[in-house]
């Protein structure tokens, strides 16, 4: 294998492993209703694609190396979108956090930290339970969970996807606000 043609390999491995990146984060934005911002994604992952296919179905017959750089960089792709769609942490969360005799405790701490939070009263399987429900941005969930978890450790909890909402307060500061100002106007959750 010629140095060319491992130069070659290495960019159609980054060229691979970012349009499976980008996939990943365009089909997150898709479920979130984000039209917008899943076109312009849309767009650079296919165009990022046919260049590398291309190249790679135009030289593959004399350089097989190069299929496989290809597919490492797909195998990778998936592995590096799934981290970056958990970096990310696009969306909303609806939390259930049930708790058998510190609810009331819970949901001062809770909103003390500056969630917001309704109460329910129910009943499980060994008495009464007081049943929050939070809906916070995704990369609060850690933080909110923490708050509760310092009250009752024993809390259980579930939680999902919220699909529409209003306007969630997050009560963490925005660490780059100015930066990602214009990523917000084509992904709002973000």
């Amino acid at each position: 294998m010629t140095l060319d043609v491992l130069f070659l390999g290495i960019v159609v491995f980054l060229a691979e492993m970012l349009v499976l990146t980008i996939g990943t984060i365009r089909t997150m934005v898709t479920v979130l209703g984000e039209s917008r911002a899943a076109f312009y994604l849309g767009c650079l992952e296919m165009s990022l694609w046919v260049f590398g296919t291309s190249t790679v179905l135009m030289k593959v017959g004399e350089e097989p190396a190069l299929g496989v750089f290809y597919a490492v960089g797909f195998a990778a792709g998936n592995v590096v979108g799934i981290l970056a769609e958990k970096k990310l942490a696009l969306g909303n969360v609806v939390v259930r956090i049930i708790s058998a005799g510190r609810g009331g405790d819970i949901a001062e701490a809770v909103r003390q930290a500056g969630f917001m939070l309704t109460t329910v009263a129910g009943e499980g399987s060994q008495g009464p339970v007081t049943v929050q429900f939070v809906v916070c941005r995704r990369k609060d969930m850690k933080q909110l969970l923490g708050v509760a978890r310092a009250v009752d450790h024993d809390l259980f909890y579930t939680f999902e996807t919220a699909g529409g909402c209003s306007e969630v307060p997050s009560p963490s500061p925005s660490r780059a606000g100015r930066l990602l100002k214009p990523i917000r106007r084509l992904v709002p959750q973000f």
